[in-house]
């Protein structure tokens, strides 16, 4: 049979062989093709159609504890890249921790694939790109969109290993995003961002995101200084994606934990946030972004709580990690056929609140609700400062008026513990879904 007729799942198996062939102990094969179609827009202009074609396979192996991985675009070339895998095995250091899961039973996950996405075709990304000038253009005129982009992706994956691993499943996901600014003469006003998904064609609408950008941009029009204080701070989910988030992910990592990196590694049945907060990753999550039925190394994703009512009550593993801590794996294992497994998260959420967001800013006396953030939160010491780049006065309980060049810093352990309200609202950034949350006793710094 040519290894043109061949399904991928095939072509892993096929590589495979090959690699036990060549004296592989154990080893793995994982293989993603994909189609993706982007449209991009630049200064609220259509700039740029890109069509992306690929099917890649990487081949891990193991001998003796010692690790080697290779990968490629040319299915042809599976002999070769088992070949080199083995080299750099040869030449590798001995690590016990190197080994592969074995199969593990697990339903089909619904809702990944839809079948009207192989028919999605380059016009009809164009035509989604084109609604988004046009939802900003019915907001109001004075409305640009600075960067916008419409993506439509289409994959397979499989995976095989010698432990007796064999996986396979197609997917279909929709992104968009719009980062919205507004001018009127020489004033312009401060960008929002906004992004949704969708894993089917009937569920595309870019017109909400498009429209709470522009609006949210148009009332940034005419910022001014702001106030120099310390006390609450709201954030939007989108200031809280970069705020808190990427904490939470590098400390709740196992593989970091293991290193010794992680200050949570010893904090399991502790408290590490408010008791308002209650923490989940779920690979399963229907309609999710990064939704699929298994990891990088074929372990089944599942549901789980990594933070409950304020108690951390768990870590993100992957077979490495686990097997080093005498656990077992939480099915993070993360990344393309490109790379050897990682340990990340899948859909990430903090769970909402009972109080609407004007409910939080109603108890405020003077605060600052931050709708992007441009800055970094050390992962490690969890320090926190950079710009509010869309941010809001807040006095006697009511948003006063925008404000522009305003600095925010702070500790983002301090602040988990301090969160002193959660909203009903959520909104998708990525793959993770936020409440709009309060924090206690943040340094603001006007411009």
């Amino acid at each position: 049979m040519s290894s043109h007729s061949l399904s991928l799942l095939d072509r892993c198996s096929e590589a495979l062989d090959a690699a036990r062939a060549q004296g592989a102990e154990h080893a793995e094969v994982a293989g993603e093709a994909l189609r993706r179609v982007t449209a991009t827009i630049s200064k609220h202009d259509l700039q740029i159609t890109q069509s992306h074609r690929e099917t890649m396979l990487g081949v891990r192996v193991l001998d003796r504890g010692r690790l080697g991985f290779a990968c490629t675009n040319n299915p042809e070339n599976v002999a070769q890249i088992c070949s080199d895998a083995l080299s750099i095995a040869t030449a590798s250091p001995a690590d016990e921790h190197n080994v592969l899961p074995s199969m593990i039973e697990s339903p089909a996950i619904e809702g990944l694939y839809d079948e009207a996405a192989v028919s999605f075709s380059t016009e009809d990304v164009v035509r989604q790109a084109i609604r988004m000038l046009e939802v900003a253009a019915d907001v109001d005129s004075r409305v640009i969109l600075g960067d916008a982009e419409f993506i439509a992706t289409v994959s397979e994956r499989a995976l095989v290993n010698s432990q007796g691993v064999r996986r396979e499943e197609r997917g279909s996901v929709f992104t968009y995003f719009a980062l919205a600014t507004a001018r009127e003469g020489d004033v312009v006003s401060n960008f929002d961002f906004q992004f949704d998904a969708s894993r089917s064609v009937s569920g595309i609408d870019v017109e909400p995101i498009t429209r709470r950008a522009s609006e949210n941009a148009l009332g940034s029009l005419g910022a001014q200084p702001g106030e120099t204080f310390k006390g609450p701070v709201i954030l939007a989910p989108v200031a809280g994606l970069f705020v808190l988030t990427s904490l939470i992910g590098f400390q709740a990592n196992g593989m970091n934990v293991f290193r010794g990196m992680s200050r949570w590694g010893d904090q399991v049945g502790k408290t590490v946030a408010s008791e308002m907060v209650t923490l989940v990753d779920d690979g399963t999550l229907p309609g999710g972004v990064s939704t699929s039925g298994f990891d990088r190394e074929g372990v089944p994703h599942r549901r789980l709580t990594l933070i409950e009512g304020g108690t951390l009550t768990g870590l993100f593993h992957n077979t490495y990690s686990a097997h080093a801590l005498g656990t077992s794996s939480t099915g993070h294992a993360e990344g393309s056929p490109r790379t050897i497994p990682s340990v990340g998260g899948t859909n990430l959420e903090i769970l909402p609140g009972e109080r609407t967001k004007d409910d939080l800013v109603s108890e405020m006396k003077r605060g600052l609700l931050v709708t992007r953030f441009s800055g970094n939160t050390n992962p490690i010491t969890g320090d926190f400062s950079g710009v509010a780049k869309g941010a809001y006065l807040i006095r006697d309980g009511k948003i006063e008026r925008p404000v522009a060049g305003t600095l925010i810093a702070g500790n983002a352990f301090e602040a988990l513990k301090g969160i002193s309200g959660l909203s009903k609202e959520q909104e998708r950034v990525f793959n993770c879904t936020l409440p709009f949350i309060r924090l206690e006793d943040v340094s603001v710094t006007a411009g």
